[in-house]
Order: structure tokens, then sequence, then C-alpha cells
């Protein structure tokens, strides 16, 4: 208020000397200037921007919650702009995931219609992207730059990423996993995690660029089955939020601890952030057009972060660093080229 208050003191002086020319007027004019854009910074809060998978719309939005809900970016698969052929659109029915990923400077996206993306938040290209099938649900970037699928029809996949050739790259075969529903890198201990029904998963990447391969490394039982989203904790490198349906949990990935978080049904996500952040679930309500979506995203406590009655939403994330997955500074890379 002490700044506002100065502020409209110096404007008013300013106006009210009117036409007179002399240096001490100018000085006073530019001063003005130079604290009005201070005060602007001052009171345009800093963006709180988060990536949804608004399903009802058929695409991928970010929305700044700071800032009056305001719709920062949309993309969508049969847009120009995304460059995927027309036979493919088809294939990103129904929004699954959205991770921010190299930075933030990309999306790796996945739909239940079979489909996996990267997208240049930029340009709002698909600079790659391919089939997996079986209702993709989630994907992850390995090392290498490849990128591995998980399908709840049981199958996680791993693709060759040539972003030259798009959607015919190389894959492997389906490397069996029941009812798997996520994926997330573990940089800190060279592991790719991954949950599906009552079983938590580790496995080791060969990081070999044209013949990938993963091996299995550990198996935990989780207290109650039905797994659905795995994602980091943030700013940590042991923990990560898991979801099933009832329940939320974090599991420590140097104990091998699950601990309840909270019971609550149908978290179909979860996500944290920095002081200043709430940690934001995706709670299906069956508003949006489906079961399965919500109209609002909730704080872990149930205050709403974001509501719109227009928006059918399945995840969403804080477009955040992941620590727990990438490198700083991590850019785009592919091991083909």
């Amino acid at each position: 208020m002490r700044k506002n208050f100065s502020l409209s003191i110096v404007l008013f002086l300013s106006l009210s000397m009117g036409c007179k020319r002399e240096m001490s007027e100018t000085v006073v004019a530019d001063n003005s200037n130079e604290q009005a854009t201070a005060a602007s910074v001052e009171l345009a809060a800093a963006s709180k921007e988060i990536v949804i998978c608004d399903q009802k719309n058929t695409r991928l939005v970010m929305v700044d919650v700071a800032n009056g809900n305001k719709v920062t970016w949309e993309w969508k698969a049969n847009a120009s702009y995304a460059k995927i052929r027309s036979g493919a659109q088809g294939w990103f029915a129904n929004l699954s995931e959205a991770k921010p990923v190299y930075s933030n400077k990309y999306i790796l996206a996945t739909a239940s219609g079979g489909g996996v993306a990267l997208i240049n938040v930029s340009s709002k290209k698909a600079i790659w992207f391919d089939y997996a099938g079986g209702n993709t649900h989630s994907a992850e970037i390995l090392p290498d730059g490849n990128v591995v699928t998980a399908s709840t029809d049981g199958y996680l996949m791993i693709f060759t990423v040539d972003s030259y050739i798009n959607d015919q790259s190389a894959q492997t075969g389906k490397i069996a996993f029941d009812d798997v529903h996520n994926v997330v890198w573990d940089k800190t201990n060279k592991l790719l995690w991954a949950a599906g029904l009552n079983k938590l998963k580790a496995f080791s990447y060969n990081n070999n660029c044209k013949k990938p391969a993963l091996t299995l490394k550990k198996t935990y039982t989780m207290p109650e089955g039905n797994a659905h989203d795995l994602f980091p904790v943030y700013g940590s490198t042991t923990e990560l939020w898991l979801t099933n349906s009832g329940h939320i949990y974090k599991f420590n990935t140097s104990t091998g601890k699950f601990t309840l978080v909270k019971t609550i049904s149908s978290v179909k996500s979860v996500a944290s952030g920095p002081s200043g952040y709430a940690t934001i679930t995706d709670v299906a309500n069956g508003h949006g057009g489906e079961s399965w979506r919500t109209d609002v995203i909730t704080d872990i406590n149930g205050g709403t972060v974001f509501k719109n009655t227009s928006f059918g939403m399945y995840k969403v994330r804080w477009m955040l660093t992941n620590s727990f997955s990438y490198p700083s500074g991590d850019s785009f890379h592919e091991c083909t080229h």
C-alpha cells in the first residue's frame, strides 16, 4: 500500500504541473514511469500454470491459476500446428497424461486412443508421435531420449524415438505387466518405476538405442490394489506419489515403505510443488461427460484450486521441472540422430 500511495502522489504532481518543461519536471516524469513499471510487476502475481488433459474438449490446456485462471496454451491433435497426419489424429482421443519434460519446453502426452506424442510447447508441433495402443495411460522419457509407454491392457513398450519418421519409429514387443497405468524414471537409482493392480515394479534400462530393453529388478506388493497414478513428490529424490481406488500414498524408493497420506476415492492424479503450491488432485466426480472425469481440481484436502464446468478433466500436473526424473537443463535429444 505504501508503494502504491507514493506512486499516486508522484503521478498526481506530474500531471498537475501541466505543460511546464523544466528539467526537474522531466526527471520526475521519468522516475514516475520507472515506479509505475515496478508497481505493475509487483501487482501482477507470479504465474502458476497447470497442464490439463481436457478430454471433453479433446485437448491439452494450460491454465494460470494465479492470474484469473487464464488459459495460456492449448493443443489439439487435429490442429494444423500439430503436424499429425489425419489417419493418426484419432489416436489422441481421451488424452490421458501430459508431462512437462525437457526443462518444460516440451509436453509428453498419451491418450487412451493409443497415441503418444512429444510436443514442442512453443510451436505446438508434435515433433514425434506414434501408436502404443491398449488404452495408453502414461509415458516416460528414458535417458537416451527413447520413450516407454504404459497401456492398461497389460504391457509396457519402448519406442526408439526418431523425429525424422515419427510413427514409423522402431518399437519393442509388449513387455507384460497386468493393468499397468504409469511409468516414472528415477535418475538417482537409474530405474524405471511402474505400477499396476497391486504391484509396484522397478526395471533397469540397458541404454541400447537400437535394441532397448528393460530388466525387472524389484517388485513390491502395495497395501491395496488397483494402482493408478505414479508421480514424483516435488523436490524429493526418494519419494513417489502413488494412488489407487481409495488412497493416496507416498512410496519411498530407498526403504520400500508405503505411507498412507489420504483416504480418498477416484483420484486420477496427484502433483505437488514448492512452498506456495498446493498439492493438487484430480478426483473423478462424473462431470465432464464421463464417470472418470471431473470439472474441478482440488488440493489434497478438498479445497478448490480450479473449476470450470465446460472442462472434462482427467489428469493435471504443475508446469514445474521434474528433478526426480531428469537432469538440470535437460534438452530434447534422440539417440537416432
